[in-house]
């Protein structure tokens, strides 16, 4: 259930970045992209975390918990972080069947979030950066 979502980041990101080169640069894009997945997957448990039935177009509303629980960061590379369900049902929620409408509940965390995604991974590799500067 891949959905993917480009960061671009700042001029402040890039110009941290471009301070680092080999190893360093490599953690601090991991620990970045690390920081940025885990505001991913709290506002996925946040948004699964509603106690009234959905309807089509809006996210699952919550039963048992089992859906929220299993939503967890899978890997952290320094390109890539992989947030994941971990259901049989959860594919199935985000984007519809024959007989179901889309109850997404991953894509909108990412669209209505972004802002707040990169936040997080540029005051991480910013921190980072000040931390093998001082």
């Amino acid at each position: 259930m891949p959905i993917s979502m480009t960061v671009r980041g700042s001029d402040t990101l890039r110009r941290n970045l471009q301070r680092l080169a080999g190893n360093e640069r490599r953690q601090a894009q991991a620990d970045g992209l690390e920081a940025g997945a885990r505001v991913v997957e709290t506002i996925i448990k946040v948004s699964l975390s509603g106690a009234s039935p959905s309807r089509p177009g809006e996210p699952p509303g919550l039963d048992t918990g089992f859906l929220r629980n299993s939503v967890q960061v899978d890997s952290v590379t320094p390109t890539e972080a992989i947030i994941a369900p971990h259901t049989d049902y959860a594919e199935h929620l985000e984007f519809g069947t024959s007989r179901m409408a889309a109850r997404p509940f991953m894509r909108p965390a990412v669209d209505e979030h972004e802002g707040e995604i990169l936040d997080a991974i540029e005051r991480t590799v910013a921190a980072f950066v000040e931390s093998v500067r001082a």
